[in-house]
Formats: C-alpha cells, structure tokens, sequence
C-alpha cells in the first residue's frame, strides 16, 4: 500500500470516530447545587472540582496564602468558580477540558470576570500545573502547551507568549495578518500583502504572488517561523510553497495565539527555526454570537467590513461548534496616500499620471470552520475540526524598468484543514493520543495588462498537500522528591507535495513531493521542588527534547533542545535552552525551473543606476545577469541559545510581572540572495567585486568569462534569456554576475534581548493595567561564503531595525475598559555606506473603548466597541522607491501606509 493510501486511511479512521460518535461534554440541567466553606483556596479548588467534575489546574505558588470565601450556592459551575477566586487576584481560565487558575492579567479590553471565556497571555516564566481534581478525571483534560508535547506542564525554560481572544479584539485589530504585526518579535517583512514584488533582500517574497501573510519571528524569513493550527501544520502557499498564509484563517475564529520565541524542531520538526507561532481555534461556546465591524480610513476610500456568526451547542457528553465569517476590504491607492511617492522608471522618469497603483489589494474572503468534542467513554475522548476559506483578491501595481508594465493581479486562494484526534487514558497516569491532519491550498492567479494595451499575460495555478498522521505515549514516570518526572514518546509521519504551473503554456515550474518519518521523545526532570527545596534554590528542573527524522530528499537529521530552569525564590526564576533545528528547501525551491538570464551592455545598465565605471576595459562589454535558484540545495540548519530573567510578584490587589530574554541564533545554510556590503542592490556587485575581490564570495562576478563559462552559465540558468538595451545575443560578454542567485548562505547570525513588563492594580474604583512588549536586535549578520566578510543588515531598508516597542495601558470598570497601545519604531538608514540617507522614527498610538453588558434583559451579552488605530494618523517615513520591485516611497517591512483607521464593532451573545 502506497504512503498516500495508508496515510488517508488512517485519517479518515480518525475522523469517522470522531463523525459517529454521539453527544459531548456540559453541564446537565439537573446539576446540584455547588457550595463550600470558606477555605485555604487550593483546598477549595480540590472540593468544587470533587463536586461538580469540571478539571481545574493550578500552581502551588499561585494559591499559596490565598483564602476563598466560598459559594453559597448555585447551580452555576462558573458562576461558582468566579465566587471562589473573587479578591484573590485570580481568574480561571478555559484550558483542555478543564480551567487553568492564574494571576489576573490586564490589558485585555472586555473587563474579564474572575472566570474568562478565553486564555490570558501568560508569562514565559509559567508554573507546572497541578490538577485539582482526582488523576483519574484529570489525566486527559491537563492543557497541553505550544512547545512541548507534555500535557499539565509549561515550557518554563522556553520565551512563550499567549494572547487570548480578548487581548486580540481588544488591541483594535481585524485581521490575524494585522495582528501578528503588533508583536515586536515579528519582523513585517518578507511575505505580506504590502509587498506585492518583494524586497531585494529576500528573493523568496518575490514569490508570494497571491497576497498572503507569514509570520516571520526574528526576521530569519517566513519559512523559518513554523506556523500551526490547533498544532497541526498547515500547507503551505506562493508560487515556491515557503510559507503559511496566516492571512486565511478568520480572526472571529481565533481562541488564542500562542508566540514562542525559540527554536523548536526537537518538538514540531522542520522550520521551528525562529519560533513557532500556534493559532488555537474556538472549540468550546454554548449558544449564539452574531457580530459585526465596520472600518474606514478617515483620509481616503478604503473601508473594511466583516460579520461573523457562531453556533454551539452542548449536551452530557460533547459538544459542537460552528463558525463562519465574512470580510470584505476596499483596495487602498497611491492616490489615497499622496505623502507616499510613486515608483519610478529605473532612469528616474515618473510613472504616466494614468496609472493607478494599490498600496493594499482589495479582496474578499469567507470562512467557515467546524469543531466537535466527544466523551465516548471515561477513558475516550475524540477531537476534531475543520477549516475553509477562500480569499479573492485584486490588486494594482506596476514594476517599472525601461517600459511600461501596468497589471492588475486577480488571485483566488482555498484552504482547507481537517483534523482529528484520539485521546484515551491508559492505566496509572499515563495516555495515548492518536491524531491525523489533512491541509491543502490552491491558488489561482490571473494577471492582466492594462497598458499599453488590455491584454491577458497568463494564469498560474499553484496546488500544496501536507499529510500527517501519529501517535504519542505521555505519563509520569516516577516521582522525585524534587517532583514527577513525566515523559512522552511519539511518532509521526507526513506527506507533501506541491505543483505549480502555468496553465496558459502548459508549463510546469515545479512538481514535487516529500515524505517525511520522525520518531521523538521529551523528559520533563524535576530536580528540585517543594520537598526538597533549600535556600536559594526552591526549584531545579530540567526538560530535554530530541526529535529524529528522515526525509525521502534530504536524508535524516537530529535535533535535541535542553532547557534548564533555576527559581532562587518563589517569585524570581531564571531559565537557558540550547537547541538546533533544520529545514529543508521548500518543494517549489528543491528542483525548481526558474533559472534566467538577462544579457545587455554595461553602459546601458551603469547609466539607468547611476553606477561609476570600475575599470576602462568595462566600457563597451554587455554582461549577463543571472537569476533564480541553484542547483544541488542544502538543507538549512540553526543552532539557537537563550538566557532569560522572570519576576512575578501578587500582593493583594497589587501584581507585576517582568521578563528578560536575550536571544542569539546562528543560522548556517540559509537560502538567500548574496548579501551586497553595504546593502547595495546586486547591480553594484560587479563594481566591488572589481576594486575587492575579497568583499564577495569567490565566483559571484566572473570578469571576462571564457565561452565554456558563458555556456555554462546559458546551460544552467538559461531556461529564459532576455535581452535588453540592444544586446542581440552571448558575444561580447565583459562578466557574469550572479549575485541575484538564490542559493545556501554561509550563515545568517542575530542576537537580541525581548523585555516584557506587565502591572494591574484593582482599586474600588476600577482596575488598571499597563505593559510593555519591546525587542532589541543587537546585531544581525549575514555571510555568504566562509571567505567572504560578514555584511551587517541591521537598521537598513527593508531589513529588521534595532528597537520596536508597544507599550499599553488600560482602565475597566463596571463592563467598561479602555486601552491604550503606544507603538515605536527606531530611525535607520536606507545603506550602510557614506552616501546613505536616514529613515525617521516612527511612533503611532492606538485606542480602543468597549462596553459588555450583562444581567437579565435583551441587553445581557451584548459588547459595543470603537478602536482607532494610528489615531494621530502619523504618515510612515518616506523613503527611496524601487520600481523594480514595486516598492513606492515608503518601507512597507516596517510601517504601514494605512493610516487613522477607525472601526465600530458590535456582537451579541445569545
């Protein structure tokens, strides 16, 4: 039996369980009253869970001294849990099957009541989980986390961030693409809707050709931050299938994001590099939510709107929950920005005033996403969900060399993931998890010209597949006096495959397919704990990782992560990891048929840049550029190390919550472009290859190539030749240049320290919050050769800058919150030469104002919101535009041309 076929048996026998199977998990009608004494709050966590059966995890820390005042009694179980925690300065929330008690956190923009209907953003620094209620109705409804495949344990050693579903609406975003953008870990570069032509610097975004978005931690590149959904991968999209649009999974269906900061293929496999970014969707909601948003600019014709409805329903055993949402957004134009200069012809002419130009492509999507939960026995449970979206798109734009290039962009993009999982207890405290996942895309893309004539210039059509099936044995192993060791054991096999061709030509660009095997483990070792602990070491514990795999292209590969985790005192810990992590070319780079070469004189290519004559015998030669992939890739490899500091302290009323970590990833492999020294465009290569030799890697610029070396060259990347300037064919070649080739780097290293303050105070007058999320890069280097020097891209254009921060603060009272966001970019330099010019800070502020209404009357469950992001309406720093990469005036990899942009939402809950 074929890999496919075993593969889609198994999945489809994971789903019929989950399709046959009856009714799911709530409260019944005629559950008891629940009521308890005042008492030490973890002994009254134990009882409530005794009674009711609803799990409830926590830190011993987190309810140390702390007193409940009981419950009187109410058929309620939330209504009963809210009591309980009520003046503690806790709050539970949903988790697994089950709820999680932590420090109440700010900031979130709904006025949370001790009991939320969605996860608070937790620190990195999160406690072990200790469930309250018996091993036997705990074991399966511990929360698993991102970053680690042990269930009721945090990856503590590791820089994790979560953010709710009410940290998401209450930032004022409508978009997860908007989202991500907040978050100064996430460089805006590369892939993204607001480069429709790329950037110099990274030649896979020249590929994203149908306007998705992904996440690109660290700035190491899309394909190197690993995106999930539910944990299950997703197939990837473009033209070479490098990375996820996140941009197609619909916010209204968003629980919660999860960001870890870390490598992590000791866990999840290929592309952790940079980190992870896990979107956790809805699963657990009774009744009916209708809502709806609109937003417009206040300076130009682009609005937005978007309704969503939500249906669940609950019985004994299970539950069901269906979703679906609709977005439509207006394109936003140059003429809309008039402060954003144009792109030009490359000899600096304007573009005709009749060009019209999107800085952001109108589009259209609708999603629809289905989930199910369902107790079959005590020991049973089966999971699954379903996600579909389709996303049409329009944009303008035009790239501009010696010509006129006027097109609009039609593409139409599908996703669809299905997954399902198995979970049942075995004896002692140990469980088997079963799960399959199936995820396809399909993109459709048009484009047509609209000058100097109205003429088709083909459809390209592009399929990906990702397979996954597996199994994973987890439980504790014994207990220390430091603590239970758990440990778990898995398998996992996945398929993909992808194709991309031109339906216009027939032509085929790439067709390929990979399997992928891997055996991992993970050991959570608690070295030191409560009963053993000694001065000045309350805990030690150690968690180690290790992931084998073997790819059917690329060959095995192994990849172990240790993290070590030291808490000097109870509020205080401080945590390392070392791990490696690897990535194999994506399927449309590894054998792709994109190579070209483009041949013209010298002078006509110097004399549209403005570049000097390095030498007299470069006067009169044509010279052949050469673009696309090489042959014979590398897989890339990392090796990622972290320091890190949390402090969390509750007193009372009173909490503070402080993290630092510092970063630095050595990158080796990478696939890029050669980087220019000081962030020149490849053009210039020719001009320091010839003063240095040294300052390039050997054999970017061949001078005076011989005719077996120009042949060469048209035999492996020759697939298209242009000509261009007057240049009739390969005779009078002055030099090769293939700087523009897309090929493995020698290394791309960065370091950097994140900084994460969080504070709440709640008053008799209401509650009030305020953070601060910020990174600071300390160097960001890469080296295409060992021989060759590093080139520092650091605070250049279209590169990562040194310092990004969003601070917030927040008020709520009475069903009332307001938030502030103040967001701040560092200034940089368009080069790193003498003739460089300076980019200007860029600081925007964000507000946003809800109301929740709740009680008895029509009014209960019915939330009111207004949000203004860029409220001052600052204009992004202008800069130089690049026509040929349909860059306008502005740096869209580190700002926004969008502007004051305003939104009315209202949602109700039935």
């Amino acid at each position: 039996m074929s890999f496919r076929r075993r593969l889609a048996g198994a999945a489809a026998l994971s789903l019929s369980h989950v399709l046959l199977a009856g009714p799911a998990f709530a409260q019944s009608e005629g559950t008891p009253e629940i009521s308890g004494p005042a008492a030490p709050l973890g002994e009254a966590l134990k009882v409530f869970s005794e009674q009711t059966g609803v799990a409830v995890v926590f830190t011993e820390a987190v309810v140390q001294g702390k007193m409940s005042a009981g419950t009187d009694g109410t058929a309620d179980a939330g209504a009963a849990l809210g009591a309980l925690l009520r003046g503690t300065g806790l709050e539970a929330v949903p988790g697994g099957n089950g709820y999680v008690i932590r420090v109440r956190q700010g900031g979130s923009g709904n006025n949370p009541p001790p009991v939320r209907t969605a996860p608070a953003r937790t620190p990195s620094g999160a406690e072990p989980l200790v469930a309250a209620s018996s091993v036997g109705e705990q074991r399966l409804g511990q929360v698993t986390v991102t970053g680690t495949s042990l269930r009721g344990i945090a990856p503590e050693s590791s820089p994790l961030q979560i953010y709710s579903r009410e940290d998401i609406l209450g930032s004022g975003v409508t978009t997860t693409e908007q989202f991500i953008r907040t978050l100064p870990q996430n460089f805006g570069g590369g892939s993204t809707e607001f480069l429709p032509g790329g950037t110099p610097s990274d030649p896979n975004s020249i590929q994203n050709q149908s306007f998705g978005t992904g996440a690109n931690i660290r700035g190491l590149g899309a394909g190197a931050t690993l995106t999930l959904l539910n944990g299950n991968r997703i197939a990837p999209a473009s033209q070479i299938g490098d990375f996820v649009d996140l941009s197609l999974i619909p916010l209204s269906a968003v629980e919660r994001v999860d960001v870890l900061t870390d490598g992590a293929s000791s866990i999840y496999g290929a592309d952790a590099v940079g980190g992870v970014m896990n979107f956790v969707l809805r699963r657990d909601f009774e009744g009916v939510e209708l809502s709806g948003r609109y937003g417009t600019v206040t300076s130009g014709e682009m609005a937005e709107a978007r309704y969503a409805q939500t249906f669940g329903t609950a019985w004994e055993t299970g539950n069901l929950l269906a979703s679906y949402e609709f977005l439509k957004r207006d394109n936003l134009t140059l003429l809309d920005r008039p402060g954003i200069s144009a792109p030009t012809y490359l000899d600096g002419r304007p573009a005709p005033a009749s060009f019209e130009y999107d800085l952001l492509p109108a589009q259209e999507r609708h999603s629809i996403l289905l989930a199910a939960h369902q107790s079959v026995t005590p020991a049973l449970q089966l999971s699954g969900s379903a996600l579909f979206s389709r996303r049409e798109a329009e944009g303008r734009n035009y790239a501009l060399t010696t010509g006129d290039n006027w097109v609009v962009n039609r593409p139409v993009s599908e996703v669809l993931t299905v997954s399902s999982a198995a979970d049942y207890a075995l004896s002692g405290d140990w469980a088997f998890r079963a799960d399959g996942s199936f995820s396809q895309v399909r993109t459709h893309r048009s484009v047509t010209a609209l000058a100097p004539t109205v003429r088709s210039l083909g459809v390209q059509v592009s399929h990906s597949d990702m397979w996954s099936v597996g199994g994973q044995f987890e439980g504790r192993v014994l207990t220390l006096p430091g603590g239970d060791i758990r440990a778990a054991l898995g398998v996992q096999l996945r398929q993909e495959d992808f194709t991309n061709r031109n339906v216009t030509t027939g032509e085929v660009s790439r067709d390929g397919d990979r399997d992928v095997a891997a055996l991992y483990g993970e050991v959570q070792l608690p070295l030191i704990g409560a009963d053993n602990a000694l001065p000045g070491m309350q805990r030690l514990e150690l968690n180690v990782s290790a992931r084998l795999e073997d790819y059917s292209d690329f060959g095995s590969t192994r990849n172990p992560k240790v993290g070590l985790l030291w808490a000097p005192a109870e509020a205080l810990r401080f945590r390392g990891t070392y791990s490696t992590s690897f990535a194999p070319p994506p399927l449309g780079r590894s054998g792709a048929l994109d190579q070209t070469v483009a041949i013209m004189p010298y002078t006509f290519n110097r004399n549209l840049l403005g570049i000097p004559l390095p030498d007299p015998s470069l006067a009169d030669v044509n010279f052949m550029v050469v673009n696309g992939t090489a042959p014979g890739l590398n897989a890339e490899t990392s090796e990622a190390f972290t320091l890190g500091a949390d402090y969390s302290k509750t007193v009372g009323q009173h909490s503070v919550e402080a993290r630092l970590t510092y970063y630095d990833i050595s990158f080796e492999g990478r696939l890029g472009a050669t980087p220019i020294p000081g962030n020149l465009p490849e053009s210039w290569a020719p001009s320091l290859a010839w003063e240095d030799p040294a300052s390039l890697p050997a054999g970017t610029v061949v001078f005076f190539p011989t005719e077996a070396e120009v042949q060469a060259a048209l035999q492996d990347y020759g697939r298209i030749v242009f000509l261009a300037g007057g240049a009739t064919g390969p005779e009078n070649i002055g030099f090769i240049n293939f700087a523009s080739v897309t090929r493995n780097l020698a290394s791309t290293e960065t370091r950097g320290l994140d900084v994460q303050l969080d504070w709440e105070q709640s008053t008799d007058w209401g509650r009030l919050s305020a953070g601060i999320n910020s990174s600071y890069i300390l160097d960001f280097n890469q080296q295409a050769s060992p021989s060759a020097p590093p080139v520092d891209i650091l605070n250049t254009l279209y590169n990562p800058v040194d310092f990004k921060i969003r601070g917030r603060a927040g008020f709520e009272v009475d069903g009332w919150s307001a938030n502030a966001f103040v967001n701040h970019l560092a200034s940089y330099q368009t080069d790193s030469t003498a003739l460089s010019r300076g980019i200007g800070s860029w600081t925007t502020v964000d507000v946003t104002l809800t109301k929740q209404f709740s009680g008895a009357g029509l009014a209960d469950g019915l939330r009111l919101s207004v949000s203004a992001v860029n409220v001052l309406d600052q204009d992004p720093p202008s800069t130089p535009s690049l026509g040929r990469f349909r860059l306008t005036g502005y740096d869209p990899a580190n700002a926004t041309p969008l502007g004051r942009f305003v939104t009315f939402e209202i949602s109700k809950a039935f």
